[in-house]
């Protein structure tokens, strides 16, 4: 992951106008196109709030707590 620097890409790609859900998407097709096996994940963040993962070769969760909800939720991320 170091590499490709997917978290720099999904803030570049989201600073171009794209969602985060796109971005993470983006990020991690671009590693899984040079090394269809990796195994990896990338968690996206706007400035807004809007919050979306993306993930390769395994089942991702995350879990997100705003000032809005009252509890935790957790999002699950399929490959």
């Amino acid at each position: 992951m170091m590499r490709f620097l997917p978290c720099y890409q999904v803030v570049e790609s989201m600073r171009l106008g794209m969602e985060p859900k796109l971005a993470a998407q983006d990020a991690i097709k671009r590693i899984a196109r040079k090394f269809p096996d990796f195994v990896g994940a990338v968690l996206a963040i706007n400035k807004n709030g809007l919050h979306a993962g993306a993930c390769h070769g395994w089942t991702f969760q995350y879990s997100v707590r705003s000032p809005e909800m009252e509890d935790v939720e957790v999002f699950t991320v399929f490959p």
